[in-house]
């Protein structure tokens, strides 16, 4: 099954005529939906273009240098819920169908560069190479807020990961990467450190499991990012099953378990990285788990 991934953005849209009516005219859309018609809002135009730009998405029309991350297939700035602290959401599929359990892209033979790389069989008889979800994770939301911001965001205060079909399994390459990706932020910050909170769903962690998967977080509480497990996440920072869901018959709980972190910086690179190290601790913990929900929020 391909993975499917929706990521949200919550906080603050400037009230402007532009924002307005694209509001209006999707909110129109969920109410009497095209039909046949894909109907392309500004936030999709933006997005997509930021992906293109960087050769993430499957949608660039030039020949990407390594193979896509991702395949686009909606955003908008609202949805059914009528949510007020949603600025904005995007729903894409995972470039590469194959499960998510080994991290790294797969390299290709010596010799093979650019766009030829996807003609290339991978050992395991696939086509392509296989992005894991932490390493998708951060270019994904760096994209959405890049977009959101292109198109006049003026904060946003954080981010929810939903994820269909992930089955995540043990191992993997994906801790070395995200490691050596933590001395990106290890430069003195002109800003003051952040705190965060990750909340999490039922489904991906409870009970024991929690004890478990803080003890392989705190191997990774070194400069500048530090992780602490709470019992209790306040209403406004819990989970939340999106609007527009693609799997009706999965819903999220959310857990009243969840994670502190001190941040070096408040930034969606940031933010990516400590949902996508969140996530690489807890495959170990629970493989198999398909279906989860987290989200970070900055604490004020």
């Amino acid at each position: 099954m391909r993975p499917i991934v929706i990521v949200e953005a919550f906080g603050e849209f400037p009230s402007t005529d532009l924002i307005n009516s694209e509001r209006e005219r999707e909110r129109r859309g969920w109410e009497h939906p095209p039909t046949g018609v894909v109907d392309v809002g500004l936030l999709h135009r933006s997005f997509e273009a930021r992906a293109e730009l960087m050769g993430w998405s499957a949608t660039s029309r030039r020949a990407p240098l390594s193979p896509p991350l991702w395949n686009m297939f909606e955003a908008g700035l609202t949805d059914n819920r009528n949510d007020t602290s949603l600025i904005g959401w995007v729903y894409v599929g995972l470039a590469d169908p194959i499960d998510l359990s080994n991290g790294l892209l797969r390299n290709a033979r010596p010799g093979i560069t650019g766009s030829d790389r996807a003609a290339v069989q991978s050992p395991q008889g696939h086509m392509g190479f296989t992005a894991g979800l932490p390493v998708v994770l951060v270019p994904l939301i760096q994209c959405l807020d890049d977009a959101l911001r292109r198109i006049g965001v003026t904060a946003v205060s954080g981010f929810q990961l939903i994820c269909y079909g992930a089955n995540l399994q043990p191992g993997g390459r994906c801790r070395s990467h995200l490691i050596s990706g933590a001395s990106w932020f290890d430069v003195r910050s002109p800003e003051e450190p952040a705190n965060a909170l990750v909340a999490l769903d039922e489904g991906i962690i409870s009970g024991p499991q929690a004890t478990e998967l803080m003890r392989k977080l705190r191997y990774r509480n070194d400069f500048p990012f530090r992780f602490d497990l709470v019992s209790e996440v306040p209403d406004l920072y819990q989970v939340r099953t999106p609007g527009s869901v693609p799997k009706a018959n999965v819903s999220f709980e959310p857990s009243k378990i969840g994670i502190s972190v001190k941040m070096p910086e408040w930034t969606a690179s940031a933010a990516g990285w400590v949902l996508a190290t969140v996530v690489d601790s807890t495959r170990a913990v629970v493989p198999g788990v398909e279906n989860f929900a987290l989200r970070i929020t900055l604490a004020r």
